[in-house]
């Protein structure tokens, strides 16, 4: 056998090993010292999209969904927290400006999921310097938290197909999958057992 043989049979047999050793990816847990209470959030939340072509070239409007538990005292509840932003500018349209009435509809294999929103909304869901909840990185970000079960978020990330739009006369464009978050969407209804 050459060496560079033996080489690339030595790699091809040590790399599995080394892949396996490398630790699982987790929920991210907060202690919200405002509260007490602690969130548990995904590790990588997940994003829909819109393409706004008749904007702007590479224009588009996002939700970030962000399953998120909140632990008070043993009371575990879940929660989807949805961050509505946009890469176009606010002069050309309002799109990226708050929705009075934030009707949500996911569509999950084609099953309607369609959410309310939590009222009041527990402070530890507003950003602060220990954790941001996923919030977006731009300048106008409207967040909404809706009420959700752990049966429904599990419904959603073994769903193959997701999209979603707001149930509005005005803003009915749907959105749909951009970036995959549903693995971590998994983890976090498992904890929301």
């Amino acid at each position: 056998m050459r060496p560079t043989s033996a080489l690339a049979l030595l790699v091809a047999l040590t790399l599995p090993a080394g892949c396996a050793s490398l630790p699982a990816p987790q929920s991210l847990t907060y202690l919200d010292e405002r509260t007490g209470i602690t969130l548990t959030v995904v590790d990588a939340p997940l994003v829909l999209a819109r393409e706004r072509r008749d904007l702007a070239a590479n224009a588009r409007d996002y939700l970030t969904l962000v399953a998120v538990t909140r632990n008070e005292s043993g009371r575990v509840t879940p929660a989807l927290l949805v961050h509505r932003w946009s890469t176009i500018d606010t002069r050309v349209t309002p799109s990226g400006a708050p929705i009075a009435d934030p009707r949500l509809v996911i569509v999950a294999d084609g099953r309607d999921i369609r959410l309310t929103t939590l009222q009041p909304v527990p402070r530890e869901f507003e950003p602060s310097s220990t954790h941001d909840l996923w919030r977006p990185k731009v300048s106008l970000v409207d967040t909404t938290v809706y009420r959700v079960d752990a049966a429904t978020l599990r419904y959603i990330a073994q769903s193959e197909r997701i999209s979603a739009f707001h149930d509005l006369p005005d803003d009915a464009l749907p959105f749909a999958m951009w970036r995959d978050g549903r693995l971590a969407l998994g983890r976090v209804a498992e904890d929301a057992r």
